[in-house]
């Protein structure tokens, strides 16, 4: 059989939909189409080669004569033959004396745009109806167009989202040309497309102009005639043009022949050439594609290989509503982040169809969405076990103790040519990419993984393997030893954890405590094992190992560990809120009962102040002999002050009592949660109005509990005793001693950043200004404030901001130095007051922390 004429074929398959009824095609009309064609003629189309005429399943070759006489027969013709020679005497007649104009090649190209769009449309990982325009695509193309450059590529690695956004940009250009009755030409290909072409052994630029409508005894006479075109523009684009897909050198093959009609058209300002690649493929193959001067336009920013972004949060926002009208989406914005891939929103999706939802996805949703991914692309389907020994490979030559993620190809060759099919796969999918950064002098090819989600996963499975899938002593000694610093090491540690959860090692939880991370890193480990406890514990397939452990009390170690006043947030609040399902002592539920009423305090949240009051007066009273100072007399003397400005003085007297009673403390080990309970009764004393007394407990504390609060030793208990005496010194008006205090605070935390949470931050900007109040820097408590509002909104630090606005408000010569500055801070201290019904006069009268 000869070759078909693409042109008639894809006329034939137009005319079989419209004979169907099929409106928009689907692959599971592949299947009724079989069975209509059968009843109709007798002949059966099988559903799979249905499948490969409409682009759902990869086609090899053409169809066979048989299969184009049934396509033909059920569009009421006698046969193929009889269908191309109608054909062509319907195009002899349209064509004016048989010569092609500008209008005909329009809707020639316009047919073979509409089949691409449906085909990609249906590969879409969410339904296509449900996917948002996104303005970086129209900016993106307006910068091409005024550039006057002749080519363009939109480069991001898998799953970003490019292919969707040139759907999405084509649709909506067809739809501004019909309004206006422009004619310009858009011709898009997939790279299915671009394949069988090359299956075919046929020139890509014959084949497109065959596509066209023209024959080999015609010319490009109408591409050319300006009188014809006038001012319209040629667009052709190829989607998903990347090496992977390609075997052997058929990539070259396809580019050079893309090359050449580059080359060919880029004189002429009408034609337009636009490919979408990922970021790897634009790298390698760039110093092939960029011949001449001001031809390609790129658009990328600092120097990078992408410009295509992630979502951002208010698109995040906008794809939730469209996906499910009405829902809630509100999210914790560290969580939306996760979600700001394309692909894992995807797949996101995907696993919660039936109750599409982020208003309650939390990081462990995101851990999910990630092996989700890696269990569908890597250890299903085909060579599963080569890519995982591929993985182990790469992972092992990673200078991960370094930082260093890439790593050099030349020295995995070897490893390549065992599992190349393994390698073909893993690059497909994007879970590696290949980075050509070669120059005159050397040849630099490396190879790194698609993300960060996927190193760190690698490197965690590759560390449990090779310690027999255990977490125990000896891997996390491992951590230590080989992650250090690294910026990785959390996230490879709660892959670990993760692992040992799902296996059933949940005495194994205890090890964590021996990993060396900073006090943010630790406050984030903490929040994401309560969340992954919370899953597990809500799972309806929860096994009995789970519900066992949560029986049992952890240990002092481990309990102890999960405490700390500078942890205090909103996720640490969830997570103490997790550690109340465990079968726990009285004494550990009153220390979980008492840290959330102090950041019910801190957060200005009465109500569940109250709540915890009530559950701390549950427990008989002997339960607070073994506390050296009771925290229920200190949490109800906070609560009666905040809410009615009465003092309370049960426990100023307990506080009173330990100062001139030394030997009540004598022998109570030091812990976190003693620090808790020692700070609590430290702010507790405030409400004494008298600062000595104030300084009189904090020395007492130095000299009979721990003295490590030097600026040698500073630690995060050290730090809280140094802003509350500072803030004792402050109300003695010893500005000195306040400055001095500041300075070895921010002096010791100057170096590692990283030891100040965000509570821990707030408290020293507060420092800071109390500093700056009367003294010729005022100018820069603005900077202060600015920061401090920043930091009380996104954790809810309320009463830490009210606080500090109150000091400033007491100040008569910052009001008359920055006026605006005192009314904004005026404004924002009543509006405080006004939301929680607070007495204002309790803190303009008297200094309060």
């Amino acid at each position: 059989m000869s070759k078909i004429s693409l042109p008639k074929y894809e006329e034939l398959k137009r005319i079989m939909l419209v004979n169907a009824g099929i409106n928009n095609m689907l692959p599971a009309e592949c299947r009724s189409l079989s069975d209509r064609v059968y009843k109709k003629i007798g002949n059966r189309v099988s559903e799979t080669t249905f499948k490969r005429i409409y682009g759902f399943a990869y086609s090899k070759y053409s169809p066979s004569l048989f299969t184009l006489n049934v396509l033909a027969r059920y569009c009421n013709y006698k046969s193929w033959d009889d269908f191309s020679q109608k054909q062509e005497k319907k195009v002899a007649s349209t064509n004016n004396n048989q010569n092609l104009n500008w209008q005909l090649l329009k809707q020639n190209a316009n047919k073979i745009t509409d089949f691409t769009l449906q085909a990609l449309r249906n590969k879409s990982g969410i339904p296509y109806n449900h996917t948002i325009d996104r303005a970086f695509i129209d900016d993106h193309f307006d910068e091409f167009l005024q550039s006057g450059c002749t080519a363009t590529i939109l480069a991001a690695p898998a799953g970003y989202g490019k292919t969707i956004a040139i759907c999405q940009w084509v649709e909506k250009k067809i739809a501004i040309d019909d309004l206006n009755d422009s004619n310009d030409i858009i011709l898009l290909f997939s790279s299915n497309a671009i394949m069988s072409v090359l299956v075919s052994g046929r020139d890509i630029h014959d084949w497109m102009l065959a596509l066209l409508g023209y024959n080999t005894d015609h010319d490009l006479n109408v591409l050319l005639d300006i009188k014809q075109r006038g001012g319209s523009k040629f667009y052709l684009i190829v989607d998903g043009l990347d090496e992977h897909m390609f075997k052997g050198e058929g990539f070259k093959v396809i580019l050079n022949q893309l090359i050449d009609i580059f080359s060919f058209y880029q004189p002429h300002d009408w034609f337009k050439l636009v490919l979408t690649s990922r970021s790897a493929t634009w790298i390698n193959n760039r110093h092939e594609l960029e011949v001449g001067n001001n031809t390609w336009y790129t658009g990328f920013k600092d120097s990078g290989s992408v410009n295509v972004p992630l979502f951002n949060l208010n698109e995040i926002k906008i794809l939730c509503q469209k996906i499910k009208p009405g829902t809630e989406n509100s999210m914790a914005i560290n969580v939306a982040e996760n979600f700001n891939h394309p692909l894992y929103f995807q797949f996101f999706y995907q696993q919660h169809k039936d109750n599409f939802t982020l208003a309650n996805a939390d990081r462990v949703c995101f851990y999910d969405t990630i092996s989700t991914f890696i269990y569908n692309k890597v250890y299903l389907g085909h060579y599963s076990a080569e890519k995982i020994l591929l993985i182990k490979d790469l992972v092992e030559q990673l200078d991960i103790e370094n930082n260093i993620s890439q790593i050099n190809k030349l020295a995995l060759n070897n490893i390549i040519k065992k599992h190349p099919h393994a390698y073909q796969e893993l690059l497909s999918v994007g879970f590696i990419r290949e980075l050509n950064e070669s120059n005159t002098y050397q040849y630099n090819t490396y190879i790194i993984f698609g993300n960060k989600n996927y190193l760190e996963h690698s490197v965690a499975k590759i560390m449990l393997f090779n310690n027999g899938n255990l977490l125990d002593a000896d891997l996390v000694k491992t951590i230590n030893n080989k992650l250090g610093s690294n910026q990785h090491k959390l996230n490879i540690l709660k892959w670990c954890i993760i692992h040992a959860i799902k296996s059933g090692q949940l005495k194994s939880i205890e090890y964590v405590t021996d990993i060396i991370l900073s006090t943010n890193e630790k406050s984030e480990l903490i929040t994401f094992l309560g969340e992954v406890l919370q899953s597990e514990y809500s799972s309806s397939n929860r096994n009995d190992a789970l519900m066992l452990y949560f029986k049992h009390s952890f240990s002092e170690k481990l309990f102890d560990y999960f405490f700390g006043l500078e942890l205090i947030n909103s996720d640490y609040k969830k997570f103490l809120g997790v550690l109340l399902k465990f079968e726990l002592s009285n004494r550990k539920k009153i220390l979980i009962h008492s840290t959330l009423a102090i950041i019910a305090a801190i957060q200005l949240d009465l109500s569940e102040l109250e709540v915890s009051l009530a559950e701390l007066k549950t427990f008989p009273k002997g339960e607070y002999e073994s506390f050296p100072v009771n925290p229920l007399n200190c949490l109800d003397a906070i609560y009666y002050h905040l809410k009615y400005g009465i003092i309370k003085t049960e426990a100023l007297a307990d506080i009173a009592q330990l100062n001139f009673n030394p030997g009540l403390a004598s022998g109570l080990k030091v812990s976190a949660t003693n620090d808790i309970i020692y700070l609590l009764a430290l702010h507790t004393s405030i409400l004494s109005n008298n600062p000595k007394k104030v300084l009189r407990f904090a020395n007492f504390l130095k000299t009979h509990y721990r003295n490590d609060v030097s600026e040698e030793n500073t630690i995060q208990y050290g730090f809280f005793i140094k802003t509350v005496t500072a803030n004792a010194h402050f109300e003695l008006g010893d500005t000195q001693t306040v400055t001095d205090l500041y300075h070895s605070v921010s002096t010791a935390y100057k170096e590692n950043d990283e030891l100040l949470t965000p509570y821990m931050r707030i408290l020293l900007h507060n420092l800071k200004i109390k500093t700056l109040i009367n003294t010729p820097k005022e100018n820069l408590i603005a900077t202060e404030m600015e920061a401090v509002g920043s930091i009380a909104g996104q954790y809810g630090y309320n009463f830490t901001k009210l606080y500090i606005s109150a000091i400033i408000l007491k100040s008569l010569t910052l009001n008359k130095a920055m006026p605006k500055l005192y009314e904004q801070i005026n404004y924002e201290f009543n509006t405080i007051i006004s939301k929680y019904k607070l007495n204002a006069k309790l803190f303009l009268q008297t200094i309060k922390v």
